[in-house]
């Protein structure tokens, strides 16, 4: 089968085309790439960002955000932040945002059962657990996400009823031999 030279020139033209859309497309991946790196690169620096002064387009960038909101004591604008990134997020994403808001909460939950706000530690360590199981819905073997369920699931059940009394009265310690998880508990007798 013999080429023409119109066929050949039309083919080559076709060839020249899908390289030269091929070509830009990895031109912007790497300069989208090298933006998401700067911003990132910013956010680890330590020190407090605006909203403002970062592009806050992609989900990375905007989970990034979240985390350094977190990271500098701001609950409402973390918990906020992650709702943004949430939104956005692929579905393999959402385990590890579920899994820091959950625990954005228990920090809160434990602040708050230092201080003796019992009746609203006790919630945000349910809006934690509840945060856990979404984590785990998305990926059951999610091992940190297990194991922070049950630190709030002991810090909700240990916290007293009610107003704090002063006494003598034992509560029912935390470290008992059998997990609070439901399931049967490997490697004990």
């Amino acid at each position: 089968m013999i080429l023409r030279r119109s066929k050949l020139k039309w083919l080559f033209l076709s060839l020249i085309i899908i390289l030269s859309i091929w070509l830009l497309q990895t031109a912007q991946l790497w300069f989208e790439g090298k933006k998401v790196n700067h911003t990132l690169n910013m956010l680890q620096a330590g020190l407090y960002i605006e909203e403002g002064e970062i592009d806050l387009g992609l989900p990375n960038t905007q989970f990034a955000y979240a985390y350094h909101l977190q990271q500098h004591n701001m609950f409402e604008a973390a918990v906020d932040a992650y709702g943004k990134a949430e939104r956005v997020s692929e579905p393999q994403q959402l385990k590890y945002i579920y899994f820091n808001m959950g625990n954005l909460y228990l920090e809160q939950a434990i602040k708050l059962a230092e201080q003796m706000g019992i009746d609203r530690a006790t919630a945000l360590a349910d809006v934690a657990k509840d945060l856990y199981k979404s984590a785990l819905k998305v990926e059951p073997s999610f091992w940190p996400a297990k194991y922070n369920y049950e630190a709030a699931q002991r810090l909700s059940r240990d916290l007293p009823l009610g107003e704090l009394q002063e006494g003598n009265d034992a509560e029912e310690s935390s470290e008992e031999l059998w997990s609070a998880m439901p399931g049967f508990p490997l490697g004990l007798p």
